[in-house]
C-alpha cells in the first residue's frame, strides 16, 4: 500500500470516527430532550413508551461504545 493511500485511509477513518461520535452525542441529546418533553406534556402511557425509547437509544449508544472499545 502506498503512503498516500494509507494517509487517505487514515483520514477517512478519522472522519468516520468523528462522525460516529457526533451521532452518538446527538442521540444522547435527543434522548435527554425526549425525557424532558414527555415528563412535562404526556399521559402516563405515553411517558412509559417514550422513556422506553430513550432507554433503547442510550443502550444503543452504550453498545456502540463497547464495540468501539473492543475494536480499539
Amino acid at each position: 500500500m502506498s503512503e498516500k493511500t494509507e494517509q487517505e485511509l487514515r483520514h477517512a477513518l478519522g472522519n468516520a470516527k468523528a462522525e460516529a461520535e457526533a451521532l452518538k452525542s446527538m442521540l444522547g441529546r435527543a434522548a435527554d430532550r425526549l425525557e424532558q418533553v414527555v415528563e412535562a406534556e404526556c399521559s402516563t402511557e405515553e411517558q412509559v413508551k417514550a422513556l422506553s425509547t430513550a432507554k433503547r437509544i442510550r443502550n444503543a449508544i452504550d453498545q456502540a461504545d463497547a464495540a468501539h472499545s473492543k475494536n480499539a
